[in-house]
């Protein structure tokens, strides 16, 4: 406990005096200054105790009672006057102000020097400040002694918990709670994870304090060089004392090394899941093979397999933010980043919300992310299951949807099956090659009109607004097209294969 006035008015041999502001003699004296000033506080911090022989306190009780309020004010522990100097006796005008103020003021006899108040003052102070930093070796090796037995962060929350008398929430960059002591400060993790992302500055060396229901929290990033890996929450009645923060400031260190452990294994283990996934999609794995490295990484036996592709964010943020959500979902699965995105392979029982993956990945990044899903297939037959997921994905960036599987692309898996670039070239080529020479040659419009004219369902009125052109001028353009590739349009045949060669053209461009 801090030293306080009533410590001091208590010192065996100092018959000090208490004239005012019993209520409040328990302010904590976080210094001494000797002033005869008539106004102090300009050099003050708040919380000092002041001595005076009173030479500044005014001659009139009007400044006298302006003194003492100015010392009330600037939030000093309390007044000692000394007796026998300017002042045979305290003046009545301080002591009733100081009363009505419930500042602590005392009397200090002549024969009781201001060095002897001084010296038990700091006295205590330095007793105080030892044994403050006693206690917090004693509670760093509690701490220490967690990482030492393999307990990790958990382990951490729980001695800092014991230690500091209060709770402990270490929060993940997505605001999940990675450690909770007791359990039921989890349930304040929504709150303080609001507080943080909401007041919280640039940069990691910042400290947060705030209040929830009734609670003092304190609340830190977590992190070295410059990398912020969690962040730290510590919590109680009361507020945090001075032994509190540093504990909990060598708890921070701790936790920074337990983190970096688990990234660097977890860093590994990716790894080691994209080397095993892309080797199986290669086909450069046997069955046998493949599901005894499937068992390895948390996959049923002979479970079915699919495989999900996601775009939309820098794919290391993207990777880290799927490995959190599928290891906090329970069961196996495999990741492999590359240039553009993430492939995940997952178990295909129970059946997969696309979804709502991609919209749990997606929040804890703060962004969309795309996602196109493959079929269920046996494990040996994933390099299948990741090409649809790639078309998948595909085909939603040229529609401009949010995700599909690939069962849900209709007419585009004809095309998608057509799985050569060459192929589907040739086809489209095939059909529109007039067209584009025609294009090039007189800086036409046959293409797009063609586009427009079969997206609207041969409509000729909603196609030529689509275009900008009176509708005669559209029909000139289709006939056009009809002399320049010997097709009819009035076929409903020929209709269906002008759009399957516009389509195929869609997906070459929309290719990665």
């Amino acid at each position: 406990m801090a030293v306080t006035v009533k410590d001091i008015l208590g010192v065996p041999g100092m018959p000090l005096r208490l004239l005012a502001g019993e209520s409040d003699t328990g302010r904590p004296i976080r210094w001494v200054h000797v002033s005869e000033l008539e106004d102090p506080t300009p050099w003050l911090k708040g919380g000092e105790l002041i001595l005076t022989t009173g030479m500044g306190v005014g001659a009139t009780p009007a400044k006298q009672r302006a003194y003492v309020k100015r010392l009330a004010e600037a939030g000093l522990a309390g007044l000692g006057f000394g007796l026998g100097f300017s002042h045979e006796r305290v003046p009545r005008a301080l002591v009733i102000t100081a009363e009505q103020l419930s500042f602590p003021l005392f009397e200090v006899p002549y024969p009781v020097p201001f060095i002897a108040i001084t010296e038990a003052i700091f006295t205590r102070i330095l007793a105080e400040q030892y044994d403050t930093l006693q206690r917090a070796v004693d509670a760093e090796h509690v701490l220490t002694r967690a990482v030492m037995e393999g307990k990790g962060v958990e382990g951490i929350a729980q001695s800092l918990a014991d230690v500091t008398r209060g709770w402990v929430l270490l929060l993940d960059l997505h605001g999940i709670a990675l450690a909770s002591t007791p359990r039921a400060a989890s349930g304040r993790a929504e709150r303080v994870w609001e507080e943080l992302r909401s007041a919280r500055p640039d940069g990691t060396n910042f400290s947060l304090t705030l209040v929830d229901r009734g609670h003092h929290v304190w609340a830190q990033p977590v992190g070295a060089q410059g990398r912020v890996e969690a962040f730290l929450a510590v919590g109680k009645l009361e507020q945090p004392s001075q032994l509190d923060r540093i504990v909990a400031g060598h708890a921070l260190s701790l936790f920074a090394i337990e983190l970096a452990k688990s990234r660097a294994v977890a860093d590994a283990q990716r790894r080691l899941q994209g080397d095993f996934f892309d080797e199986l999609a290669a086909g450069g794995v046997s069955p046998a093979e493949a599901a005894k490295g499937l068992a390895r990484f948390g996959f049923d036996k002979d479970a079915p397999i699919q495989v999900v592709a996601l775009e939309g964010t820098d794919p290391e943020r993207l990777s880290l933010a799927a490995t959190d959500r599928c290891s906090r979902a329970g069961g196996g699965f495999l990741i492999s980043t590359h240039e553009t995105g993430v492939h995940l392979l997952l178990p295909a029982e129970p059946a997969l919300d696309l979804a709502e993956l991609s919209a749990q990945i997606g929040a804890r990044l703060g962004e969309e992310i795309r996602a196109g899903g493959g079929r269920a297939v046996p494990a040996p037959e994933a390099g299948r299951s990741l090409r649809e997921a790639t078309y998948a994905l595909q085909v939603c960036r040229m529609e401009g949807w949010p995700q599909a599987g690939f069962e849900d692309l209709g007419t585009y898996r004809l095309l998608l099956s057509m799985a050569d670039p060459d192929a589907l070239r040739a086809f489209a080529d095939s059909m529109l090659a007039p067209l584009d020479a025609y294009d090039r040659e007189h800086n036409g419009e046959l293409i797009l009109s063609l586009q427009a004219f079969l997206q609207h369902n041969a409509r000729w009125e909603t196609a030529a607004a689509q275009l900008f052109v009176h509708r005669h001028t559209l029909r000139y353009r289709m006939r056009k097209v009809e002399e320049l590739t010997g097709r009819d349009l009035a076929s409903s045949f020929d209709r269906m294969e002008f759009w399957l060669a516009l389509r195929a053209r869609d997906l070459l461009s929309a290719q990665v």
